[in-house]
């Protein structure tokens, strides 16, 4: 029986030596908070953990309004004492708000395992529009981060999704906060608005190999590419004819031909430019219709597009991308990855077929089980920066 009593003891002091040992404590926590992440199977992390506390705060101020809000996550034991890591976490456009139940329960899964959690809102993003001013947005989102007593001003980073994976990407490069932005990870993200842009007018991408791959742009995307497009046109009558003939074609998912009679009669160039794009035939046609687009249109697409404007950018840079994503394509990730490689930048890219865009699709974990291997690898990288 002694020696069954060494074997026990022996046991414990692996185990004890295992979790005392960073990379696997981490390891443990990350998986242990992932099913709260996800929504799915068992949920251990509510039974060992406890609550976080939870405020809204302004971020910035709005001309002739309320300011908007952030939602702020802090692990139950933060303090000026004992500052914890943090993660400001940037949502894209037409999202349902930092209330949102999935948004939600990731922050509460994120400040249980020990992580302060921002998720900033932006009335311009809920709108289901894009504006530069955004990428200062993101940046007075993470000043107030970092102001916050409870949290390690050297432990801090941006969770982006969607369109907000590009804006994080842009405003980490910003001279106010470069030094301070540990990481940035960019879930979905376009790497150039230009090439998204005609990808959403073409439902195709290119692929790795070059050829115009097929592709059905989301909804969402369909929307907000017709809301970007109309607005590039300055005079209400062109505006409006625009969008009777092919707004609600383009909103079902159809590709409008070319309404020559139409073209004709409208009365500025740059509406006969958008009238060539939202009937564009191929991504060529899409792309040459976008680079015939006015100065100022196509200074904001170089504005909003991360893979143009690298310089300034300090952070280590993590990137997802679902392969079968109908909202962007994932080779725009592919594009970043690049880009990120030659800069000495990345540390991880990673694809999965798990999710729908940047939510969880309806998960079978077991038949999962690959994809969330690779979730949770990505993901404790992350949690290894931050707790």
């Amino acid at each position: 029986m002694r020696w069954l009593r060494r074997i026990g003891l022996t046991l414990l002091v692996v185990l004890a030596l295992t979790i005392a040992w960073q990379p696997a404590r981490v390891a443990y926590q990350t998986a242990v908070m992932l099913p709260s992440m996800l929504g799915s199977g068992p949920q251990p992390l509510p039974l060992l953990t406890r609550p976080p506390e939870r405020m809204s705060l302004p971020y910035r101020a709005v001309a002739g309004g309320e300011p908007d809000l952030a939602e702020l996550w802090l692990p139950d034991w933060a303090s000026v004492e004992r500052p914890a890591g943090a993660i400001l976490m940037v949502f894209g456009v037409n999202n349902l708000g930092r209330n949102h139940p999935a948004i939600e329960r990731v922050a509460e899964a994120l400040a249980r395992t020990g992580v302060a959690v921002l998720v900033p809102d932006s009335r311009t993003l809920l709108e289901g529009r894009l504006e530069v001013g955004e990428i200062d947005g993101v940046v007075d989102a993470f000043q107030l981060l970092a102001a916050r007593p409870e949290v390690d001003r050297e432990r801090i980073g941006i969770f982006g999704f969607s369109v907000g994976g590009s804006l994080a990407l842009l405003a980490a490069r910003d001279p106010a906060i470069a030094g301070s932005v540990r990481w940035v990870n960019a879930f979905g993200a376009f790497a150039d608005a230009a090439t998204y842009l005609a990808s959403v007018s073409a439902h195709a991408y290119r692929g790795p190999d070059g050829d115009e791959v097929p592709w059905t742009p989301t909804p969402l995307a369909r929307d907000v590419y017709l809301t970007f497009m109309l607005d590039q046109v300055d005079d209400a009558g062109d505006r409006q004819a625009l969008d009777a003939a092919f707004g609600r074609p383009i909103l079902d998912g159809e590709r409008p031909a070319p309404d020559r009679s139409l073209r004709a009669r409208l009365e500025t160039e740059v509406a006969r430019t958008v009238h060539d794009l939202l009937t564009a035939a191929s991504l060529r046609a899409a792309a040459a219709s976008i680079d015939a687009l006015p100065a100022e249109s196509l200074a904001f697409i170089d504005a909003i597009s991360p893979v143009r404007r690298l310089s300034g950018l300090e952070a280590d840079v993590y990137l997802m991308h679902e392969t079968e994503d109908h909202h962007v394509p994932f080779v725009e990730s592919r594009a970043l990855t690049s880009a990120m490689e030659a800069r000495g930048r990345l540390v991880a890219h990673t694809e999965f077929r798990l999710f729908d865009h940047v939510q969880p699709d309806d998960l079978d974990l077991a038949a999962a089980a690959p994809e969330l291997w690779r979730l949770l690898l990505h993901v404790r990288a992350l949690m290894e920066e931050s707790l």
